[in-house]
């Protein structure tokens, strides 16, 4: 179907849809009876709209890529409403088929050379290509304003830079400028501006310390600490915090967390902006999108109490609470059959607890095959 017609199911009804994924998130894992389920958000795409949908995996692993064409089937679950006000539904525990896996994107001989095309670290490589007119005159005034706050710096034996007059000025806002388009390396600048003299060389000229060089020995000496440290916001939405009117819970005290995730998280002091804002985002879901994050998913999904207990939770092993019910009457009718009322006797004669509503279904189907085949001890 399409997802256009999405609009006249109801909640709980079997949909079979097909797109192409065009938003995503990392697949996330929850913890149900001591067994790990892995599942991912993603946004699927076709000519008639989009639907968010969570897809079941297998493991992190079997994540799906942006831009995969696939088919999915789900049930449809409950209305919503996000972060702006737009009520939407997802479709979750889907099972899904990949029917056309997403392309490589083709490499040029330039890309081949070193250059790749569209990738983070060629990002300002390509800005000059696409954008040069205002990337040349960013260049620019960036220059004169360095040039402008460099020649207020007095000469010394540390610091020495040659700009006296008019023309030096401009030459050296055009270095500038060659540098930054990579054009010069740093040590042309050094060479021909100066530096940081840090000693004599073999010969007797000044030997100069490039900003490399300096960068280098900061980085040697703060060793894996050099990283961008949460923000205090991002703390206080992980963490929690108290104002005025009192505290205010985080993400780890949440009723819905698991404790993998708790330790995952670690100490605020060593969590980076990054970690924080993936953390965030799984929490409470991308803004503007369909994603209604792990919070709202698990509340859907497994309903806790205030006290983080599962809400209408059966004892492990129970499939369903009418199984269980179905296997205590029979119980009984078997105890007044055989004359077992007593909860001393029963318990004496069978072994078993006569609470049986404290029994797991196994247990009690057990109980049950005995009372069957029962005979008093003295028969």
């Amino acid at each position: 179907m399409k997802i256009e017609e999405i609009s006249r199911a109801t909640e709980g009804d079997t949909l079979e849809l097909e797109g192409t994924v065009f938003r995503l998130k990392e697949p996330n894992s929850n913890d149900f009876d001591g067994e790990t389920v892995w599942g991912q958000f993603i946004v699927l795409k076709d000519d008639s709209g989009e639907q968010g949908a969570w897809l079941k995996l297998g493991a992190k692993e079997d994540r799906v890529p942006k831009g995969t064409k696939i088919s999915i089937k789900g049930k449809l679950g409950k209305e919503y409403t996000n972060s702006r006000g737009k009520v939407l539904r997802s479709i979750n525990n889907c099972d899904y088929e990949i029917i056309e896996k997403v392309q490589a994107p083709a490499q040029s001989s330039e890309s081949s050379s070193g250059s790749s095309n569209g990738t983070k670290d060629n990002y300002w490589e390509n800005k000059f290509i696409w954008d040069q007119k205002v990337h040349f005159s960013i260049i620019r005034e960036c220059a004169i304003k360095a040039v402008t706050e460099l020649a207020k710096i007095p000469p010394s034996k540390t610091f020495l830079i040659k700009v006296h007059t008019e023309k030096d000025y401009f030459e050296f806002a055009d270095k500038i400028k060659d540098y930054i388009c990579r054009k010069l390396t740093s040590e042309d600048i050094t060479k021909e501006f100066g530096g940081e003299i840090i000693g004599t060389s073999k010969d007797g000229t000044p030997k100069v310390e490039t900003k490399e060089e300096r960068i280098e020995k900061a980085r040697e000496a703060v060793g894996d600490t050099e990283f961008k440290p949460a923000s205090t916001k991002q703390k206080n939405i992980i963490f929690g915090y108290r104002d005025e009117k009192g505290w205010h819970k985080g993400i780890i005290e949440s009723r819905y967390v698991e404790k993998h995730e708790i330790k995952e998280i670690g100490d605020p002091k060593k969590l980076s902006v990054e970690k924080a804002s993936e953390w965030i985002e799984l929490w409470w879901g991308e803004e503007g999108s369909d994603d209604i994050g792990a919070r709202k998913q698990r509340e859907i999904d497994s309903p806790r109490d205030k006290n983080g207990k599962l809400v209408n939770a059966l004892v492990k092993g129970d499939k369903t609470s009418l199984v269980k019910d179905i296997l205590i009457d029979e119980i009984n009718a078997l105890r007044r059959e055989n004359f077992l009322n007593d909860d001393v006797k029963f318990e004496e004669e069978l072994g078993y607890n006569p609470k049986l509503e404290n029994l797991t279904e196994k247990e009690l189907s057990t109980l049950k095959g005995l009372l069957k085949q029962y005979h008093p001890k003295d028969w």
